[in-house]
């Protein structure tokens, strides 16, 4: 598999005022060069019971150097007690994106 030094970082919240919020504060501190946030349907058991919730989704484009500052930041601003954070490899795309990205992130 090609690999790149780019991730998308994935993670959801409660409603839209949440994630731009979220995401204006990963924004101000350059660890993420965009954020993109939908509307979702989740469906999920937790602590022992089957939930069902409008979330929305978000995700976060950043450099491998940044994900784990990313990651750290979302936690500190997110309030679910145990929040989605999933990274997952950029393995191509266009060297003006990834550049923009890395530069957007340094």
């Amino acid at each position: 598999m090609k690999t790149t030094n780019y991730c998308t970082i994935i993670t959801t919240v409660s409603d839209a005022n949440k994630a731009r919020a979220l995401a204006s504060a990963i924004l101000a501190s350059r660890t993420a060069a965009c954020a993109q946030w939908f509307a979702i349907e989740s469906m999920y058991s937790w602590k022992g019971v089957v939930e069902n919730e409008r979330e929305i989704l978000i995700q976060f484009k950043t450099t491998a150097a940044q994900s784990e500052a990313l990651q750290q930041s979302i936690r500190e601003h997110h309030d679910y007690e145990t929040p989605e954070i999933i990274e997952l490899p950029i393995t191509g795309g266009s060297p003006e994106y990834l550049d923009w990205i890395r530069q957007q992130t340094d």
